[in-house]
């Protein structure tokens, strides 16, 4: 399927029904209100749909409950749910209802802040930073980790720790 000739055959009728060129549509369609105001444009947009269905559903209020008619009743009763449905009161049938809740910002402490300032003017690495912690919070006086925490400090100019020396 070539969805570009799907979307070029609608501008092209557009530009023929309103006797202009597909590019005119093509901008008039960049200076359609969605693409300027999102939000004010959806907002109207459901404004009308509701005013719409105010109309209606009071149509056939009268004629379903005056009239006894049961095609109008039907028509109040669908008109209703389809305001709640673009209200969002209706959870989709058959469809498991999922709550999408964006992880917080990682927030420094100003200790972190100051610790990573002073990092940085110690010319201290993310990985050699994770390795003193390591050593220094969790207790890992691993040869391993004393043995590479010294490579960092050799590579930046600095003398080796030694196995009692914290930092």
């Amino acid at each position: 399927m070539d969805y570009d000739e799907i979307i070029q055959k609608r501008v092209r009728r557009i530009a023929r029904d309103h006797g202009c060129s597909v590019t005119e549509v093509n901008t008039a369609l960049d200076h359609h209100p969605i693409e300027l105001d999102r939000d004010t444009f959806l907002k109207r947009t459901l404004a009308m749909e509701l005013v719409e269905l105010d109309e209606l559903q009071q149509a056939f209020r009268e004629k379903a409950l005056g009239d006894r008619d049961v095609a109008s009743a039907t028509l109040l009763v669908r008109g209703g749910e389809r305001r709640s449905t673009l209200l969002g009161l209706n959870a989709p049938i058959g469809h498991a209802v999922q709550v999408v809740q964006h992880e917080p910002k990682e927030y420094k402490t100003s200790t972190e802040k100051l610790r990573g300032m002073l990092d940085n003017i110690m010319h201290i690495s993310h990985r050699e930073r994770q390795l003193l912690d390591r050593r220094e919070l969790e207790g890992d006086s691993s040869p391993e980790v004393l043995d590479e925490i010294n490579q960092l400090r050799a590579a930046r100019g600095k003398p080796p720790l030694g196995e009692t020396e914290l930092t």
